[in-house]
């Protein structure tokens, strides 16, 4: 058929066009808009309103609640011989169009936060939390790294290279002989090194710990 001749199309959700050249397509495509898709109408009629000398201009209508508007249409006709084939094939018509708000529909939006603004928000808050669970995981493991150190710290208390003697030289010479009453094992060659070291080590506990609290109260304190 021509296609100046058509007055009227009448275009259905759900169902699609028939083709002869090209795939069939949904008759109805919504493209977006202030609205989304989520209320694609069942029915649109679109009426010729005239020829501009290079296509047909087209009115199309359908049951919308009072939110909506049609914004941008666009009538596409597959041509029967080739695209720009002035004569269409009959039934191959589809609507492509965006759901716009009304007046009346951007208050509802605002009163309610719903549609487009309620998914952006959503997202908004997902991505906070996300970058808050994340600082947690951070400050949790420089705890851990921090246990640890203390750990390695406290180790050589124990290990036999560090309680001969010989490895605190100075304060072997500082330490005073241990009271009446200890064990043998401290009374022996070896008691002044030992003893020392023991000394030695409860002073870098103490200030790794001091420091380690300091750091994460800073990095906590940055994040807020």
């Amino acid at each position: 058929v021509l296609l100046r001749d058509v007055q009227a199309l009448t275009l259905h959700r759900g169902q699609y066009t028939t083709s002869r050249r090209t795939p069939a397509v949904p008759q109805l495509q919504c493209t977006g808009g202030t609205a989304g898709c989520s209320r694609v109408p069942e029915v649109v009629q679109c009426h010729n309103k005239g020829w501009d000398g290079y296509d047909v201009q087209w009115q199309c209508k359908a049951d919308l609640d009072n939110a909506y508007r049609f914004g941008h249409i666009e009538v596409s006709c597959e041509g029967y011989d080739y695209p720009d084939d002035p004569y269409i094939l009959r039934g191959s018509c589809s609507l492509l169009f965006r759901l716009e708000l009304t007046e009346e529909g951007e208050r509802k939006v605002k009163s309610s936060g719903s549609f487009g603004s309620s998914y952006y928000q959503s997202r908004q808050d997902s991505s906070d939390s996300g970058s808050g669970a994340i600082v947690v995981i951070v400050l949790l493991a420089l705890a851990f790294g921090v246990y640890k150190l203390f750990l390695s710290n406290q180790q050589p208390q124990q290990s036999p290279s560090d309680s001969d003697g010989f490895a605190r030289p100075f304060w072997q010479s500082q330490q005073a002989p241990p009271p009446p009453g200890f064990k043998s094992s401290f009374t022996d060659d070896n008691s002044f090194g030992t003893h020392s070291h023991h000394g030695s080590n409860s002073g870098p506990g103490f200030w790794t710990g001091l420091g380690a609290g300091g750091l994460l109260g800073y990095l906590a304190g940055s994040h807020r």
